[in-house]
């Protein structure tokens, strides 16, 4: 009996460390996936933010219309603008009339302005509010291309520039936890340095440049990534077609057509993955890479921004 009770007590002793192990290589597992996971969520956002950024100097807005708000004119401002019409038209016949017609107005300005003024303290601060978001004027407006502002908002690219920084550190040390080389992360971080000087004296080819730059760094973080073939060769896609965009200040268009050829084969080996439930997309992007080169042919700057614009938008939803 002893002997049973002693067998027992072994037979229980392995079990519960079989039990610990294969707990502690559950959440070992799981750690490693979430950490994994983190990292590739790391990569994606400096890639929004470089695309974000280099679309920025040029005006480039996601989307292809914004909300504008306006405010709308109420009756007294309309009976205001009509008294004052009339008052011109008044003033053009005789300049006695116009003394006279001048000074009932001024009174009935001030008469109107006290009235006003007696209304308005008799009102309560959300009635006030209210009057004020009815009295806004909503509207869409197109974000295009050809009737955007030609003046770059430093400010903002700057602020965006800055703010990076900000995850630049954590981003850091999770690549390190990677099969990525590290002297890859540090090279990034330097050219990374190298864009906020150039953005700093707001040099528009050079930030466009090391933008460029920057997201071939992108590419290669995620091609070292258990991420799929068809998400690393997208983002291998858009780092030439980003190439061929930064050329275009200088105008280079040999530089940009053999970025764009690049771009074309990378982008036509994701044609044959059928089991993609993104096939229309993926279609629709190649034929619209393919526009893109067509605007080469004809070399005008703006073709080339309008079919890019769209093409970056699209290739988003992958």
């Amino acid at each position: 009996m002893k002997k049973f009770k002693i067998i027992a007590y072994f037979i229980s002793i392995i079990i519960i460390v079989v039990l610990l192990v294969t707990i502690y290589s559950s959440i070992a597992k799981s750690e490693e996936v979430d950490e994994k996971d983190k990292t590739v969520s790391e990569i994606k956002f400096l890639e929004e933010k470089m695309i974000y950024i280099a679309n920025m100097i040029n005006n480039i807005e996601n989307g292809n219309y914004n909300i504008k708000v306006g405010k709308l004119q109420t009756s007294d401002e309309e009976k205001s603008t009509n008294s004052l019409s009339e008052q011109n038209s008044e003033s053009e016949k005789s300049n006695q009339s116009q003394d006279e017609n001048s000074t009932k107005f001024k009174n009935s300005t001030q008469t109107e302005d006290s009235s006003k003024s007696e209304k308005s303290s008799s009102q309560t601060p959300s009635e006030e509010s209210e009057n004020a978001q009815n009295n806004k004027k909503y509207e869409l407006q197109f974000n295009g291309i050809l009737s955007k502002n030609e003046e770059e908002n430093w400010n903002i690219i700057k602020s965006e520039i800055e703010m990076i920084y900000i995850s630049i550190p954590t981003i850091t040390m999770d690549l390190y936890k990677t099969n990525i080389n590290q002297e890859e992360i540090l090279k990034f971080n330097k050219e990374y340095d190298n864009l906020t000087i150039v953005a700093k004296y707001e040099k528009k080819e050079e930030t466009l440049a090391q933008i460029a730059k920057l997201y071939s760094y992108i590419s290669i973080f995620m091609n070292n990534t258990k991420e799929s073939n068809f998400i690393k060769k997208t983002v291998e896609t858009k780092s030439y077609v980003l190439t061929a965009y930064s050329n275009l200040e200088k105008e280079n268009w040999s530089e940009i057509r053999n970025n764009i050829k690049k771009a074309i084969e990378t982008y036509s080996t994701l044609l044959s993955d059928t089991e993609n439930n993104k096939q229309n997309v993926i279609s629709k992007c190649y034929i619209m890479l393919n526009e893109l080169q067509n605007a080469i042919n004809i070399k005008d700057r703006e073709v080339f921004l309008i079919k890019y614009k769209n093409l970056i938008q699209e290739m988003l939803l992958l």
